[in-house]
């Protein structure tokens, strides 16, 4: 009886320890043609929750792109539905819907983003690469 105890304590213990995460972390760097700053990295985790965390970090220039941990990101977090082949991101900030809704696509080595052309088509506009 003392046995079996341990064998399960011994099971239960090994399954917590080797459990894989199953969050997704995306990145994309360019440059972003902005006012003070002339580089960007994004990052976007998606969770298995439906939900997604969105952080952007502004860097000097391409050479720093490496080191953007160090600085603070701007956050935004959302939900996450499906529309046929395409999940649509869907932002909130301060507990409210915002207007900001993206098309993209999910792989499992990268994540890319659609918008409407003029036709209305989808047309991909930007890839992130899986790093995690």
């Amino acid at each position: 009886m003392k046995n079996i105890i341990l064998n399960l304590l011994f099971i239960v213990c090994l399954s917590n320890i080797f459990g894989q995460s199953s969050d997704h972390i995306y990145l994309a760097h360019d440059h972003n043609y902005g006012t003070t700053y002339s580089y960007g990295v994004t990052e976007i985790t998606i969770h298995s929750d439906s939900t997604y965390t969105w952080k952007n970090w502004n860097v000097s220039n391409k050479k720093e792109w490496k080191t953007y941990k160090k600085y603070e990101p701007e956050v935004s977090k959302g939900k996450i539905t499906q529309n046929g082949e395409f999940y649509i991101l869907i932002e909130y900030r301060n507990g409210n819907k915002t207007d900001f809704n993206w098309n993209v696509k999910i792989s499992n080595k990268q994540l890319n983003f659609y918008y409407p052309n003029r036709n209305g088509k989808l047309k991909k506009s930007s890839k992130y690469k899986r790093i995690d």
